[in-house]
């Protein structure tokens, strides 16, 4: 059986944030009143996510399972340098490759918008909350997740070898080198 990647809680929402707050004025002059609250939602209220503390208290003992074994056998926060730099981590320290489908990696909307008006690549952006984890289980995993609130996503497998494999749709690419945080050329 193959271990599953999953990803708990949307990337890039503390970058998505931070250019909320950093630049307010400048979003207001490029977005629709509309846009403009869903993201103060999201930014200033959390509307949809779920807080560290919660992914932590809620969700970590639930997957223990009923011998007291955890049900992951990594689990990392994302945090600086968001996603892609948190896989390439991840499988450096699990000595294994992978395959992603990006398509399946948890973003919203409007962190899209925000980062792409600002030239910053939400897969290496600051990602606060955002957890990843490996399970031999993740139907098992995302069941706890979603009972316990918790947004979670499916993105891939671990796989034997070196391979770091990302695929968008028939696009096919290997996963670079971990990169510069995304909001330092803010």
């Amino acid at each position: 059986m193959k271990s599953g990647i999953i990803v708990i809680n949307p990337i890039a929402l503390s970058a998505t944030k931070y250019i909320y707050n950093e630049k307010k004025r400048e979003l207001c002059g490029k977005f629709s009143l509309s846009f403009m609250r869903h993201a103060e939602k999201l930014c200033v209220n959390g509307e949809g996510i779920s807080p560290y503390g919660k992914a932590a208290s809620t969700c970590l003992p639930a997957l223990a399972g009923a011998g007291g074994e955890l049900l992951i056998s990594y689990l990392r926060e994302m945090g600086e340098g968001g996603i892609l730099n948190a896989l390439w981590y991840m499988n450096e320290e699990l000595r294994s490759g992978m395959e992603i489908n990006l398509r399946k990696i948890p973003i919203r909307q409007e962190t899209v918008e925000i980062l792409e008006l600002f030239n910053v690549n939400p897969y290496y952006a600051e990602s606060e909350g955002a957890w990843l984890l490996v399970t031999q289980d993740p139907a098992s995993v995302e069941e706890i997740c979603r009972k316990a609130g918790l947004p979670c996503a499916l993105i891939g497998y671990l796989t034997p070898g070196p391979a770091r494999i990302i695929k968008n749709g028939d696009s096919v690419r290997y996963l670079d080198r971990p990169q510069e945080e995304a909001l330092s050329v803010l």
